[in-house]
C-alpha cells in the first residue's frame, strides 16, 4: 500500500470516528432527562386533584400526590400530562429551545398512578411542596417521589396564574406572570406571597375534609397532626409566612427563596431549615452578571447577604439551620438542571446536588415529624455542605 493510500485510510478513519463522536454526543445532549429512583423501602404512587375555592371566587389549583404505595411496581409516569404547555410556557419565559425543556418535559417518574396505597395505623406525615415563580407542580420531581417512598404522603401545590404548563380538565390553561413584577421592593410580592400562602392553608383543609369523609380517589393513610410545608424559590418564602399563619405545619424548610412579604415582622417559632444557592461575593460579580440580577453591586451585597440574613431571623425565631450548598446555583434544588446538555460538562455536580438536598430535607423532616434521631449527609457529600446554622 502507497504512503499516499496509508494516509488517506487514516484520515478516513479520524475523521469518522469524529462524525460518530459527534453523533454520540448529540444523542447523550438530547436524550430524556432521568430522574433518580427512589430510595425508601416503598415503592410510591400518585394521584392528581383540582380543587377549587368557593371562598376566593372559584379559583382552581391543580396538585398531585406522591405516597407509599403498597406494592412494589416498575411502573412511570409521564413528566407532565401536557407537555406541549409546559415546553410553551418555559419557552416564552426562558427563551430555552424546546428540544432542550423536551429532555424533561418528554421524560418520566418513577411512580404508579392510582397505585394501591400502603396502610399504617399512625398515617404517614404530610409535606406540602409549593414550586418557584412560574414553575410547576413537577418541578421537583427528583425530591418529593423520594420522600414519599421514605414514608411521607407529599402534596405538590401548582399555584393558577403563576405556572408553567397549567392545564385544567376543562382544557384552559392557568397562564403566567412576568418576572419583573416580582422584586423585594414591590408591593406586588407582599400581595402574592399571601395569595400562595392562601393556596397552602386551603389545600391543607381540603384534603383534611376529604380524607375525613373518605373522599380521595385514593384511601391514604394520613397523620393530619404532623405536617411540614416546603418549596422552592417563591414557594419557599410562601412556606416560612404559612408557618406564621398557620400553626399546623409544625416544620418548614425553604430551598433558595428570598423572604418577600411582610412575614419577618412578625415570625414564628416552629423548627425551620433553608438551603441556599452558593452565590458569588459582591466584589467577584462583573458588570454583566450584575446586569442580570438588575441590581447595583451595593444593592446586590445588601440583598443577598444582608437583608436576607435579617429576614430569616425575623421570621425563624426560634432558631434555624441553614445550609449552603457548595457550587450550586437556584436551579439546582429543582429538576430544571437536567435540560442542560452534556450534563456532565455544562452541570457536573446536579447529581450530588440533588442528592445532598434529598438527604438535607428527608434528615430534617423525619426529626421534627416522625421523632427519628438526627442524622447527617453521607460522608461523600460533607464536603458539599456549608454550615450557617443559628
Amino acid at each position: 500500500m502507497s504512503a499516499k493510500s496509508t494516509f488517506k485510510n487514516k484520515a478516513f478513519s479520524i475523521s469518522g470516528a469524529l462524525v460518530l463522536l459527534v453523533f454520540s454526543l448529540s444523542i447523550m445532549a438530547f436524550k430524556s432527562a432521568k430522574i433518580p429512583a427512589p430510595t425508601g423501602d416503598y415503592s410510591v404512587g400518585s394521584v392528581e386533584l383540582e380543587l377549587q375555592d368557593a371562598n376566593r371566587g372559584g379559583r382552581k389549583l391543580k396538585v398531585i400526590l406522591f405516597y407509599p404505595a403498597a406494592e412494589i411496581h416498575q411502573e412511570i409516569i409521564p413528566y407532565h400530562p401536557y407537555p406541549d404547555s409546559l415546553e410553551k410556557d418555559l419557552n416564552s419565559l426562558y427563551g430555552i429551545p424546546k428540544i432542550l425543556i423536551k429532555k424533561l418535559s418528554r421524560s418520566s417518574i418513577p411512580s404508579k398512578n392510582l397505585a394501591q396505597a400502603q396502610e399504617i395505623a399512625e398515617g404517614f406525615p404530610l409535606l406540602l411542596f409549593s414550586h418557584g415563580y412560574n414553575g410547576s407542580r413537577f418541578q421537583n420531581s427528583f425530591l418529593l417521589p423520594d420522600l414519599a417512598s421514605h414514608g411521607y404522603v407529599v402534596v405538590s401545590i401548582e399555584h393558577t396564574g403563576s405556572a408553567a404548563g397549567t392545564v385544567f380538565e376543562d382544557l384552559r390553561t392557568g397562564g403566567l406572570t412576568p418576572f419583573d413584577s416580582v422584586t423585594h421592593k414591590e408591593p406586588y410580592s407582599d400581595r402574592e406571597i399571601l395569595k400562595w400562602s392562601d393556596d397552602q392553608i386551603f389545600v391543607l383543609d381540603q384534603l383534611s375534609e376529604m380524607v375525613s369523609a373518605q373522599q380521595m380517589p385514593v384511601e391514604l393513610s394520613i397523620n393530619l397532626k404532623k405536617v411540614g410545608v416546603f418549596g422552592h424559590s417563591f414557594g419557599g418564602a410562601t412556606s416560612a409566612n404559612s408557618m406564621i399563619r398557620d400553626k399546623r405545619f409544625l416544620a418548614g424548610i425553604n430551598l433558595d427563596g428570598f423572604y418577600f412579604g411582610k412575614g419577618h415582622l412578625k415570625g414564628f417559632n416552629q423548627p425551620f431549615m433553608e438551603i441556599r444557592a452558593d452565590n458569588p461575593a459582591a466584589e467577584t460579580m462583573s458588570e454583566k452578571d450584575l446586569e442580570e440580577w438588575k441590581m447595583t453591586r451595593e444593592e446586590y451585597h445588601d440583598f443577598l447577604f444582608i437583608e436576607w440574613k435579617s429576614r430569616l431571623r425575623g421570621l425563624a425565631r426560634g432558631g434555624y439551620e441553614s445550609y449552603i450548598i457548595r457550587r450550586s446555583n437556584h436551579m439546582s434544588f429543582s429538576d430544571f438542571s437536567l435540560m442542560f446538555p452534556l450534563g456532565f460538562l455544562t452541570a457536573p455536580n446536579r447529581e450530588k446536588h440533588h442528592e445532598v438536598t434529598r438527604q438535607l430535607v428527608r434528615y430534617f423532616f423525619d426529626f421534627h415529624l416522625k421523632g427519628e434521631e438526627k442524622k447527617q449527609v453521607d460522608s461523600k457529600l460533607k464536603s458539599l455542605v456549608l454550615t450557617q446554622s443559628e
